[in-house]
């Protein structure tokens, strides 16, 4: 009988879901049982103070309202058949990654809930994942400034964003400012670098340290036992 397998997927906003969705997609192409929802929210927020009494009431933050998604979904799942588990994705921005770690395990751990949840933090944004893997970037965007991309050191705290768009974006991050009438036109960029990277991904060749964090627990989710 062939072993289902259920992964939750919670990211911060829409870009980032775009981009993980991409990513599962190849992922689960050569895996048997395995399905995956992603929920993306609207920013990252913060976590509650007091998670013993949780709210009901959704801010729409990923933070904010994690400890009541994470109860929800470990009610909902524990009769599902098979394995099961949450991935938390989220960017660490310029919050110490060692101790928002150990802040998230202290939620769960308070949570008292039994369903597995691992906590993947990109540094410092997810943006690092796009710039893991140049030749999808430059295949994405043959004019990208090249010499940018090759000083570009893996998971560094440059403001990854900015530096995304100053390789890829005809101009610089500059540019893209003076053109778009909104940060809505902004964030609609960046969902589009997410979708046009991402669809070319090695997920297998990146040089992204966080990103292939994320991808060794996935395997150590798909590989393990119920």
């Amino acid at each position: 009988m062939e072993e289902y397998a259920y992964i939750e997927i919670l990211v911060e906003d829409k870009s980032g879901g775009i981009l993980v969705e991409q990513v599962m997609d190849k992922y689960v192409k050569d895996k048997q049982g395995i399905t995956y929802r992603i929920h993306s929210f609207k920013g990252i927020g913060k976590i509650p103070l007091k998670t013993k009494r949780v709210s009901q009431i959704k801010s729409k933050r990923l933070l904010t309202d994690l400890p009541m998604y994470l109860k929800g979904m470990d009610s909902f799942l524990k009769n599902m058949p098979g394995k099961k588990a949450i991935f938390v994705i989220l960017d660490s921005d310029d919050e110490d990654c060692a101790e928002m770690k150990r802040s998230l395990m202290q939620m769960y751990q308070e949570l008292g809930i039994e369903i597995q949840v691992f906590f993947c933090i990109a540094i410092e944004e997810m943006e690092a994942w796009l710039l893991g893997d140049s030749d999808a970037l430059l295949t994405a965007y043959p004019m990208a400034k090249r010499q940018f991309l090759q000083k570009y050191i893996q998971d560094s705290i440059v403001g990854t964003w900015e530096y995304l768009a100053d390789i890829v974006y005809k101009g610089g991050l500059q540019a893209l400012k003076r053109n778009a009438s909104s940060y809505y036109e902004i964030g609609m960029f960046k969902c589009e670098c997410a979708r046009n990277i991402g669809v070319l991904l090695d997920i297998r060749k990146n040089a992204s340290p966080s990103f292939n964090y994320f991808i060794g627990k996935l395997d150590t989710f798909y590989e393990s036992g119920i």
